[in-house]
């Protein structure tokens, strides 16, 4: 197998822990996602599907769509992990019911899973995008 598919397979496999990791907490452990976390999911969850269909049709120009939900995602999940960390710096509050300065697992935040997720995706499409396009 070409590094291409590989790369489209690796990137589709953290999408979709992700997305299962993020429901898995709200609908198991019941946690309660505050409005960044959702504004994250917004940018993760579609990539369960884009690169799932990516992959199936041995697309490998999806790096640029993926690539930017990635950035977007990992810049919204870097801003949420500085609010955790320091709470009084900044002045973007969420709305209730749950504060963005809630931290369910303070060992292993749920920012900085999503932070790790959309780092691995943007950098198999930065290395999607440098490969041969033929599969």
């Amino acid at each position: 197998m070409k590094r291409g598919p590989l790369l489209l397979a690796f990137a589709w496999t953290v999408a979709l822990v992700a997305t299962l990791g993020s429901l898995y907490y709200s609908e198991v452990r019941l946690f309660l996602p505050c409005e960044l976390c959702w504004y994250q999911r917004i940018f993760m969850y579609p990539q369960a599907l884009l690169l799932g269909l990516a992959l199936f049709r041995n697309d490998l120009g999806v790096w640029p769509y993926s690539l930017l939900l990635s950035l977007v995602g990992g810049s919204i999940s870097l801003l949420h992990l500085a609010q955790q960390r320091f709470p009084d710096l900044f002045t973007l509050a969420c709305k209730p019911p749950v504060p963005c300065t809630v931290e369910y697992i303070p060992a292993f935040p749920i920012p900085l899973q999503a932070l790790i997720a959309f780092t691995l995706i943007a950098l198999s499409m930065l290395l999607l995008a440098r490969s041969p396009q033929k599969a």
